[in-house]
């Protein structure tokens, strides 16, 4: 009897083991790759319309460090309804087309630290930027795009001056002006 006990033990402690070294190598794994923020710097793009008509230059550029600003300065005012386990943590978002990645730093309960890989369509629907959920991925293994909200940024201008046409480029989007009389 005491020998079978002996077994039992020994195997359930290697269970445990075999358990706890899983759950690391999971955290390990899963674990985001850099440390993001969600800090940002204002950007004006009534200041940039402003600059625009100085110049005598009809567009505003918005560089993909703007696009980031922007869009960390809009998940600021209100954040993005995420499920009661998930907590933002940072971001950093690139352009790349008519593409923007969005690397996600989150964390799972309160415990586990995630980094996560989001991928948007960007198309313009007067007045506002709009990001179209494409794919979220942890560590190439794909979550399903159901797991994201549309992201909308509103671009407010001067009365005057109105967008004509958006363009979506390698690294920054290009936003063409025209006057409105």
């Amino acid at each position: 009897m005491f020998r079978w006990l002996k077994w039992l033990i020994v195997i359930v402690v290697l269970l445990a083991a075999i358990a706890a070294g899983g759950g690391l190598w999971l955290k390990s794994y899963v674990a985001p790759d850099e440390k993001l923020d969600l800090s940002y710097d204002p950007v004006s793009i009534k200041n940039k319309a402003v600059e625009m008509v100085a110049n005598l230059k009809p567009e505003i550029v918005l560089s993909e460090s703007d696009v980031n600003n922007l869009i960390k300065s809009q998940l600021q005012s209100s954040p993005a309804s995420l499920p009661p386990d998930m907590t933002l943590d940072g971001a950093r978002f690139e352009v790349n087309g008519d593409r923007l990645i969005a690397h996600l730093n989150m964390t799972y309960n309160d415990f586990l630290p995630v980094g996560m890989l989001a991928t948007y369509k960007m198309s313009w629907q007067a007045p506002n930027l709009t990001f179209e959920p494409l794919s979220l991925t942890v560590k190439n293994y794909d979550l399903g795009k159901d797991r994201l909200d549309r992201i909308v940024v509103p671009i407010e201008l001067p009365s005057l001056i109105a967008i004509g046409n958006i363009e979506f480029q390698q690294d920054q989007i290009v936003i063409k002006l025209r006057l409105q009389l």
